[in-house]
């Protein structure tokens, strides 16, 4: 069976028990899971016209610029997937990390990273960041959270939640950003929020996510910080 067949066997064996699920059903896909389905896609879309174009801006690519592409073996996907949720001693100085870069995009002069390929707590997600020399990302002005939507809907991933450094843990009701402890001035909330909405194991939402919840875009909304969903950093 060549690689383009197991990966779209991989795609459809993962992805059709979650067929009817909701939005907040859907945050725990696995690191596989997200990879193989953005293989798949780059495997047809290349299949289709033979285009050997670069990936876009949030897929993984090699300093080299040789792409990842369908015919790459399923163990340098598995390699990938262990190198993007790698935490701890164990992780240090792995060879495979030299041959990978973050895709970052631009704003002025601040930089971004999609953590799109797992899905994590904020508390996970801040540390993942600052592994990777970035903090979550604080959203300052309307010109910001507009680059920042423009980008997520542009992957595909408009009806995704992302995490933020926005946060209310130190005083109810105060938000800031963890990023660089600036309380939050500019505010995009979904409407009603935040609301500290409080759960049926007592836990109460403190911490701020992106999420499309009416068909409006991508509006701010105060979360439980445990959820696990993807996330956007900023680099330090």
């Amino acid at each position: 069976m060549n690689h383009c067949a197991i990966l779209l066997a991989i795609f459809l064996t993962l992805t059709t028990p979650l067929v009817g699920l909701g939005a907040r059903e859907l945050r725990n896909q696995s690191p596989k899971e997200l990879i193989a389905q953005l293989l798949l896609r780059r495997s047809q879309s290349a299949s289709k016209s033979g285009d050997s174009r670069p990936a876009p801006a949030n897929r993984p690519s090699k300093p080299s610029n040789n792409e990842l592409v369908a015919g790459d073996t399923e163990q340098e996907v598995e390699e990938l997937a262990h190198y993007l949720t790698c935490s701890g001693p164990n992780c240090e100085g792995e060879s495979f990390a030299s041959r990978w870069t973050m895709p970052l995009m631009k704003l002025g002069d601040k930089q971004y990273y999609l953590g799109i390929f797992f899905k994590a707590n904020w508390y996970k997600a801040a540390q993942y960041c600052r592994f990777h020399g970035m903090h979550l990302a604080g959203i300052e002005d309307e010109r910001e959270n507009r680059f920042l939507e423009q980008h997520i809907q542009e992957a595909g991933l408009g009806h995704e939640h992302f995490w933020t450094s926005g946060t209310d843990q130190g005083e109810e009701g105060r938000f800031f950003w963890m990023s660089n402890g600036r309380p939050v001035t500019f505010t995009n909330w979904n409407a009603g929020e935040p609301n500290n909405f409080e759960y049926e194991n007592g836990e109460q939402e403190h911490c701020l996510e992106l999420w499309n919840r009416d068909g409006k875009g991508l509006k701010w909304n105060d979360s439980p910080c445990s959820f696990e969903t993807f996330f956007i950093c900023e680099v330090a």
